[in-house]
């Protein structure tokens, strides 16, 4: 039983390439861009923090011209559709997303320090800027120390059905937070869905089932935990966290979710040494 419960547990971290596919969300970057100016009227505009992708979306009656990076037309929004200028070279370079009066689009000039793209509203000039910064990554040595500590600490529990439980409903939180944040992909709202059927599962059994059965179901919410806190650990390399809760709550969580895992994983398979 403790070898089927490391093997499931080694999927969830290193998962086949079809299943990896799915946990494509981005946990965390390193750069935070914010708008400094935007077109007044009849005009929507946004910059998405996890690629920097513009977004903009324009009201019904109301048209709107987006220039490249040469001062070209790059495209056009109005009469209910997206118009690409396909002799636009930022057409030929630009990854766009179009849905009805709403545009998505990769724009090489939000990478920079300060920004701006030239626009047409209702034929009127106008300008879209921004600001674009690299934010101070957190410390790395001292999250592993945390970890480290962690461990030790929940060690001198000698309950590897209590670190079991406080590693996997660690890790539920988290991966929640990343379920529930705007950035989130349908794959992270699978896997999510995913990690929470396997935590029920293994409490149901800790609840009902045999008493045979309680140290491998603290072994599976060790390991799940750890996997779980391992396929977020981009949060410990870089500064900003995509996730619905504060950043720093989410590493907290995250050391948890690991250190309580190990430290019940270092348990359970000393209870069977046993």
């Amino acid at each position: 039983m403790p070898k089927l419960v490391a093997i499931l547990a080694a999927a969830l971290v290193f998962p086949p390439a079809a299943a990896a596919h799915l946990r494509t969300g981005t946990v965390a970057v390193d750069y935070r861009a914010q708008l400094t100016r935007r077109p007044v009227g009849p005009v929507t505009v946004g910059v998405y923090q996890s690629d920097l992708a513009l977004h903009l979306s324009v009201r019904p009656g109301h048209t709107v011209t987006v220039y490249g990076y040469l001062g070209e037309p790059f495209f056009r929004i109005g009469d209910g559709a997206v118009t690409v200028n396909k002799a636009s070279p930022t057409a030929a370079a630009a990854r766009m997303s179009t849905h009805g009066m709403s545009v998505v689009w990769h724009d090489v000039r939000t990478s920079r320090s300060r920004w701006s793209v030239p626009v047409a509203v209702d034929g009127r000039r106008e300008t879209i800027a921004g600001a674009t910064d690299r934010r101070a990554r957190p410390s790395l040595a001292l999250w592993a120390v945390a970890v480290a500590a962690f461990v030790l600490a929940a060690c001198v529990l000698r309950s590897p059905v209590a670190a079991g439980v406080l590693s996997s409903c660690a890790a539920i939180i988290v991966a929640a937070a990343f379920a529930l944040s705007t950035y989130a992909s349908p794959g992270t709202w699978i896997a999510g869905v995913d990690e929470l059927v396997f935590a029920a599962a293994g409490v149901g059994v800790l609840r009902w089932g045999p008493p045979s059965a309680r140290l491998p179901s603290a072994l599976w919410l060790s390991l799940l935990g750890v996997a779980i806190g391992l396929s977020k650990g981009e949060v410990f390399l870089h500064a900003i966290v995509l996730s619905a809760l504060p950043g720093t709550l989410v590493r907290a969580l995250t050391v948890i979710a690991i250190g309580a895992g190990i430290a019940g994983g270092a348990l359970t398979w000393r209870a069977y040494a046993r």
